[in-house]
């Protein structure tokens, strides 16, 4: 009687889990296109990078990536990585998605 029940509450746990799993990988990519964007300069070295490193964090964690890194001002790079987390079933699971903004590092020399 109480079999379904406990059934489908672990089924939405592990759903959840499998969800936040590909937020914290979203992340990471994002954390990773958006270093090297600020480091380059370059925001297509970025997003080269954040396909690469998705590529290597784990296949099937984070699918259909997209990683799209964009100068923000003069002087500051923003990466926003979205994709689709594991699902159980072919339900309903929201696409992931994460943001990292940061200055666009330069080297000054002392005074």
């Amino acid at each position: 009687m109480y079999m379904p029940l406990l059934m489908l509450v672990i089924f939405i746990a592990v759903q959840f889990s499998l969800i936040y799993l590909g937020n914290a990988a979203a992340s990471a990519v994002a954390r990773e296109a958006a270093r090297v964007a600020r480091v380059t300069g370059d925001t297509q070295a970025g997003e080269a990078a954040g396909h690469q490193y998705a590529g290597n964090i784990g296949r099937g964690i984070l699918e259909n990536v997209d990683v799209n890194v964009v100068p923000v001002g003069g002087d500051r790079v923003r990466a926003v990585v979205s994709g689709r987390a594991q699902e159980l079933a072919p339900v309903v699971v929201p696409r992931v998605s994460q943001t990292v903004e940061g200055p666009i590092e330069e080297f000054q020399v002392d005074q």
